[in-house]
Order: structure tokens, then sequence, then C-alpha cells
């Protein structure tokens, strides 16, 4: 492969995976923890392609102080990893403050170029024109304060050992995810998807693993080969996404109990779950917790129907009952396997036959305005958010309700 189909390929694989990232940091419809995790690694991903197909451009040379600045992102991979794989199997909301420290490696390696950094520019564009004309050198990074090649190493234990802790995870919640009668198929889908993406990871760890202790010990460049390896895994995931996009949503049911619950509503256990601990100490959404934002939402819709609003949104539902929109949106996502828009077009399709037996005049109105009334912005999307539910226009829908009452 020449060089520039090499750079060709890290720049289309870096762009499918910046803009996959953005799109679950700031999709209105995916904004759980994990999928934040997700885009972070694969940013982090992305930084580290890009970020080293630059050596083959006259980048780093127009602009020695940027020469290897990504490289604490590289350290990242690894923790994020670990922490997507705990947060959709716990099915968190938060981190803990003791999960920065598996940052730690990421902070290690900007001590240990501040030799560098320190360095005047001319000094520095020396040392960048050495590592261009010697690869070897540019892996090995001889001008940090660590020995050469050292950090090729560290760097790819830290990534190896965080990948085996979300081995250890997944192996030990193959159970609860399995249960006999309890077994969800989504979650089963998005389980199958931890192990896709971890063996992904896991299999690049290992050639990078391998091929940096060539580099280190024999000489031999292949620095080019792992850099194709870690965009070879951005596409494979971010085709995995676009093939199962609603595993971004994360589990359904409190999968977190010893004993997992498929739903809140069908539940009739009152007991309070042995795996439950003090608020402070919680990442999750207990069940009972669970339970008491959904009643809280069922109280709210029933006695003032604000989805009849056009325009509501997750956080004026949030306002309204006085709980925090990432907890609401969270408790809708795991109870229902539907994102706030659909949890509200679904109620406003299910509030037309109240709204036909208390007004006399229904079935005067004109499509447009019964949708207006339901909250809906345009009569197109009244149009769709009835077909998608009934299978009928809206016009036939209202027909075959009448045709019931009669």
């Amino acid at each position: 492969m020449t060089e520039s189909l090499f750079f060709i390929f890290i720049l289309i694989a870096s762009s499918i995976g910046f803009i996959v990232s953005m799109i679950l940091l700031f999709g209105q419809s995916i904004s759980t923890l994990g999928s934040k995790l997700l885009a972070g690694i694969l940013l982090s991903m992305v930084i580290t392609a890009s970020g080293n197909s630059l050596a083959l451009t006259d980048f780093y040379l127009q602009y020695p102080y940027y020469f290897k600045i990504f490289n604490w992102v590289t350290f990242c991979i690894g923790p994020l990893t670990y922490l997507y794989i705990r947060t959709v199997l716990n099915q968190s909301y938060r981190l803990f403050k003791k999960d920065l420290l598996l940052f730690i490696p990421a902070l290690s390696y900007q001590i240990h170029r501040l030799s560098y950094d320190l360095l005047p520019v001319q000094e520095k564009l020396i040392l960048v024109k050495r590592a261009i004309e010697n690869r070897i050198e540019f892996v090995n990074e001889p001008e940090g304060l660590f020995p050469p090649g050292w950090i090729a190493i560290y760097r790819v234990t830290v990534l190896l050992v965080s990948i085996i802790a979300a081995f250890y995870l997944l192996i030990n919640w193959h159970k609860k995810i399995y249960t006999q009668g309890l077994q969800i198929e989504r979650n089963k889908q998005i389980y199958q998807f931890l192990w896709v993406a971890i063996t992904l990871l896991f299999s690049g760890t290992i050639i990078v693993f391998i091929f940096t202790f060539i580099q280190v010990f024999s000489g031999y460049f292949m620095a080019r080969l792992i850099v194709f390896s870690v965009a070879l895994e951005i596409i494979l995931i971010c085709a995995y996404l676009f093939a199962q996009p609603k595993i971004l949503y994360g589990m359904i049911g409190w999968i977190q109990l010893n004993e997992p619950i498929r739903s809140i509503e069908n539940s009739t256990s009152n007991s309070t779950p042995v795996d439950e601990e003090s608020e402070d100490d919680v990442s999750y959404i207990s069940y009972h917790n669970g339970k008491n934002i959904l009643t809280s939402i069922e109280n709210h819709f029933l006695q003032n129907h604000p989805f009849t609003t056009i325009g509501y949104c997750l956080s004026d539902l949030s306002r309204e009952i006085n709980v925090p929109a990432y907890l609401v949106s969270a408790v809708i996502n795991q109870e229902f396997d539907k994102n706030f828009n659909e949890f509200i077009n679904d109620a406003r399709i299910q509030y037309i036959s109240t709204m036909r037996e208390n007004d006399e005049n229904f079935d005067k109105y004109s499509i447009e305005y019964i949708g207006t009334s339901l909250g809906f912005g345009s009569r197109t999307s009244f149009i769709t958010a009835v077909k998608k539910r009934t299978g009928l226009l809206p016009k036939e829908y209202l027909a075959s309700m009448s045709a019931q009452k009669a």
C-alpha cells in the first residue's frame, strides 16, 4: 500500500469515526452515558490514527510544537473501553470520582513529554526531522523523560490490562443477560455488540502488542500496520452501530439487580434489592427510584396532559416533575425501550380516545386541528406518528374508532 493510499484510507476512516462520535455526543435521541463513553473511544481512536498519519506529511515540520501532542489520547482508549463496558452492563448514568485514577497513565505521558515541550522551537524541529527520517525514533520517543521504547510498551500494556478487565466484566454478566425466562432480545443484542467491540479491540491490541515489541527490540518499523489496524477497528465499530443503532439506548429492564426485573409495570416486587447501596455510592437507577420516577411521570400525564403542548421536550418534563432530565431519559429508555420523542408521541396517540370521550364535537374537527390539539407541530408529524403506531392514516384510524364506538 503506497503512502498516499494509506493516508487516504486513514482520512476516510477518521472522518467516519469523527462523524459518528459527534452524533453520539450531540444526537438528541442518544443521550446515555454509555453512548458518550463510546464517542470518547471512537474520538480517541480517530485522533490516534489521524495524528500518526500526519507524520506522512510536512505538518509536524511546519508546526513542531504539535509533534505527538495527541499521544496522551492513546492512553485513554483502554480506560474508556473498560468504563463503557461497565456502564452499559450496570445501566449507569454517572461515573465515580475514583474512575479518574484510570487516566493516570495519560497524565504520566504528559509528564514524559515535558522535556520536549520546554525545548526551543529550533531544537524541537531538529528532533522532529530526525524522527521523520528515522521512523524507529518516531516510535521509541527518545525526546521524552522515559527511556527510549518504554512509552510504546507502557501504552500497549495499559490498553491490554483495561481490555482484560472488560472481558472479566462481560463473563461475569453472562448469567444475568441469559437468565431463564427473563431474556430480553435487545439486551442480548447489546451484550453481543459488547463482545464484538471488545474482541475487535483485543485483537487489535494483540497485534499492536506484538508489533510494538518487534519495533522496540528488532528496530523493524511496523507503525503503519498498527495505525491501519486502528483505522479498521473504527470502520467496523461504526458499521455495527449503523446496522444496530438502537443498542445505543442501553439495556432495558432492571438488569443490575441480583434477580433481574424485565419491567416495573409487570413486577409485583416491593422488596429492596439486595445489591442496592446508599445513593452516594450508586451509579445506576435502582428499581425503587425508577418506580418512583415512572409513577411521577404517569401521574403528571394523567392529571395535566402536558404532552399536548406543541414543542414539549425532555427539559419541560424534568422541570415539571422535579427530576433531572438524564434520569427521566434513562427511566424511559430502560422501561419502555423508547427515546423521549417516541414516548411522548405514544402518549399523544393514546390520548385521542380520551379527547373523543370528553368532547362531543370531536368528530367535527379537522385532522389538522386534532393533531395540533394533541401537541403535534404539523400535519405531517401527526400523520407519521399515527401511521407508525397503528398502520393507518389518521382519517382511517379515527373512522375505525367511530366504528368500534358504534
